[in-house]
């Protein structure tokens, strides 16, 4: 009894003093517990956080803590926040942004829907209930702006988090998660508008995880794995939603959230992380860029801080080591022992090393940019000549298990499990079909105990080498054998097995590891960092370089004529008319297609043309009479274009045309339409916009226009002419004010 107790308080102890070893982390949550964070959840459960040595305490939001400031100040601190931390870095915050979780912001901002708050012009003068950060996200202001309202123009409200106080009329808007609020309002039957940035083209990030930089320098494999980790757990969290839902509800409901809403919120956060799109996590620096210069226009830059974009992006390819790992790599000696016979592992070709094993390690060196050494051997033990010289081996494994006093990487690559037979056997699609037979398995894949729990009607026997195997094989003594499909196929191509073939693959794979004396478990982190900057391609290259394929050869011809044969003919002539008959329709298509853009766009400029932009000018029109609601229309030309044309030639001409309409295309809204008028006259009509809202719209559109650069050292400028339009007008007297107001504007210098 005594020695049980005395064992159980050693397990104890050794658990604990495992806990103890892993790194302390804090991750600090900008909002109160929801699925808006459900992947660090995940990753922190399921143990994917423990299972690269962190201990992680998630905090949830509170009112009184700035976040930003404890991430710079403590050690292993983490944050989720949004565009605004831009802001922060202008300010001087010395940050970095690992990942992205929302590629599209959730961020909108919700009314009732008896508020007549339909779009962003109807927020002037309107009380909106918003956080902090909020009032400098990118993508809301974004959207408030480019509808002519100034920021001062809006009356802002510390935000309550009640969203009765948007039912008892506190506030008239509020902002909000679309996954939120908007379920809580349908439960009531409560009818409700949604101002979605993204319905106005501005879709900037939000949910990004970032940490400080000097928590990337001191660290930089603790950020790689918290980063790798917590991607992980959105991976699984988004993909299991009703799982997760249920975990949050159970273990962090702080806001008393229905097991109904919290399903309801994965569903609409897992299509704006467009994981289905294989992008959950990215940042692209062009997006940051746009946030920066968003910012820098509305005066938040007031340092006027200039930082490289790519800077404060983690690069997830990169090598990161602290600075024991570089004294370490730089004080060393490494060396890769190899057996130069192991086809195609490691093999002499025309006197030259290569192999798989030669092209890996070539890829360590170069992702570490250090030279490492190759050296042959007759046996598998490690003789280190020096004290620093390193030297590792490629092992290969079904499960990761190392050798007493050693040490594994990271799996490197994996290699399908292949199984063999003679040619007259048929093809094997399911192996528990087979019944008391024998298959010869070699003896350092370690798989047996797994085979035999997955088929137990079947006898595998251990086979030594894939030599022994094969003589077996061919004896009629094994019905098949197993190995790794390299193994195997080069087996067959070097000795001219033909009477073998690979007859299937199994569902397992054979792992590639680089092992690593414990004494030396330094260099394991270092190989671990290097590795995990493989990419796809990377892999794929050097294991196609050796992969060989062998084709069963065995077919019943006479199968295949009795049955198959005749269905592939009628398949064939099936498929052959419907291809055809749906080519016929494309090809259609593709001519209407052509003949609506002939008839409607302009050949040079491909915006609509005269006929185009008069049409859509009659229905506007129409539609303003019966709706008594705002339009306004500019119509502007280039000045001097007659000067430029003659002067410089009609290709200068033309490359005016074409940036110019394709800048003032950008730079309206998806609501407006831009038509070519003729010659170097244009017509712009802006539905819902009234003189002021317009005259704003053309500030902004004469300030992108001044930043086009042309091949020739010019500068090009437009006359801008703007009518709003009257009860009494039609399509003549619109255009007639307009026309007018722009040969006013040019004796004015050109300025409205």
């Amino acid at each position: 009894m005594l020695i049980k107790k005395i064992t159980l308080l050693f397990l104890l102890f050794v658990i604990s003093v495992k806990a103890q070893q892993n790194d302390k982390v804090t991750l600090y949550l900008d909002w109160l517990h929801q699925f808006q964070f459900a992947g660090y959840y995940v990753a922190k459960e399921k143990g994917y956080y423990n299972n690269f040595g962190l201990d992680v305490n998630i905090k949830e939001f509170s009112s009184n803590s700035n976040i930003v400031k404890d991430i710079m100040t403590q050690e292993a601190s983490y944050g989720v926040g949004k565009s605004s931390l831009i802001i922060d870095k202008f300010n001087g915050n010395d940050l970095v942004l690992l990942s992205s979780i929302y590629q599209a912001s959730p961020l909108v901002l919700i009314s009732l829907k008896d508020s007549n708050i339909k779009n962003p012009r109807d927020l002037k003068n309107k009380r909106i209930m918003i956080t902090d950060d909020a009032i400098t996200s990118a993508s809301i202001n974004s959207m408030i702006i480019s509808q002519g309202i100034n920021l001062d123009e809006i009356i802002v409200q510390k935000h309550s988090f009640n969203i009765n106080d948007l039912k008892n009329k506190k506030t008239d808007a509020m902002a909000c998660f679309l996954s939120n609020e908007p379920f809580l309002l349908e439960k009531q039957n409560i009818q409700y508008n949604i101002l979605n940035p993204n319905d106005y083209s501005f879709d900037f990030y939000e949910g990004i995880l970032y940490t400080s930089q000097k928590e990337l320098l001191n660290n930089p494999s603790r950020v790689q794995n918290f980063n790798k980790a917590s991607l992980k757990g959105w991976e699984y969290a988004f993909n299991n939603i009703e799982e997760t839902a249920k975990l949050i509800y159970e273990k962090y409901n702080t806001q008393n959230k229905s097991l109904d809403s919290l399903i309801y919120e994965g569903n609409i956060l897992k299509k704006l992380s467009k994981i289905e799109k294989g992008i959950l996590g990215e940042i692209d620096s062009k997006t940051i860029d746009e946030i920066k210069r968003f910012y820098s226009f509305l005066g938040l830059n007031k340092q006027n801080t200039v930082f490289d974009t790519n800077s404060i992006i983690l690069n997830k390819m990169n090598i990161l080591l602290n600075d024991n790992e570089i004294k370490y790599l730089e004080n060393n000696h490494f060396t890769l022992l190899i057996e130069s016979n192991n086809i195609p592992f490691a093999f002499k070709l025309t006197n030259k090393l290569t192999g798989l094993e030669i092209d890996f390690w070539n890829l360590i060196s170069q992702k570490l940019s250090k030279p490492l050494n190759i050296e042959e051997t007759i046996n598998d033990k490690m003789f280190n000549i020096f004290s620093n010289s390193i030297k590792t081996q490629f092992v290969y494994g079904f499960e990761k298990k190392s050798k007493p006093d050693y040490l594994l990487s990271e799996p490197i690559a994996q290699i399908p499990i292949a199984l063999a037979t003679k040619n007259d056997k048929n093809f094997i699609t399911d192996l528990s079909t087979l019944k008391n037979i024998k298959i010869g398995v070699v003896k350092n894949l370690e798989i047996i105990p797994t085979l035999q729990k997955e088929y137990p009607n079947i006898d595998f026997v251990e086979m030594e080498t894939i030599n022994e195997a094969i003589l077996k094989l061919q004896q009629n003594k094994l019905f098949a054998l197993i190995d790794n499909m390299y193994t195997i196929s080069h087996k067959i191509n070097k000795d001219n097995l033909n009477s073998i073939k690979i007859n299937t693959l199994l569902n397992h794979q054979l792992n590639i590891y680089l092992q690593v004396e414990e004494k030396n478990k330094l260099f394991i982190p270092i190989l671990n960092s290097a590795i995990n900057r493989f990419s796809k391609e990377d892999k794929n290259t050097i294991l196609n370089n050796y992969q060989f394929i062998f084709y069963p050869k065995n077919i019943d011809f006479l199968f295949i004529a009795k049955i198959i044969i005749p269905f592939i003919l009628l398949l064939a002539i099936f498929i052959y008319f419907n291809f055809k008959l749906k080519k016929e329709i494309k090809k259609r298509k593709e001519i209407e297609q052509q003949l609506s853009e002939l008839a409607n766009k302009d050949s040079l400029t491909n915006i609509f043309n005269r006929r185009k932009i008069e049409e859509i000018c009659e229905l506007e029109l129409l539609r303003n009479k019966r709706y008594k609601s705002d339009l306004s229309i500019i119509f502007f030309d280039i000045n001097n274009f007659k000067v430029i044309n003659d002067s410089l030639g009609h290709h200068l001409g033309d490359e005016v045309l074409v940036k110019i309409s394709n800048i003032i295309g950008k730079s309206i809204r998806n609501t407006d339409s831009i038509g070519r008028w003729g010659g170097d006259e244009f017509l712009i009509i802006l539905p819902q916009t009234n003189i002021s809202q317009c005259k704003n719209i053309v500030l902004h559109l004469e300030k992108q226009l001044s930043l086009i650069e042309f091949s020739e050292s010019i500068k090009v400028t437009c006359s801008f002419g703007i009518a709003p339009h009257e009860e009494s007008d039609t399509l003549d007297s619109l255009l007639k004010k307009a026309d007018e107001s722009m040969y006013k504007e040019k004796t004015n210098h050109k300025t409205i």
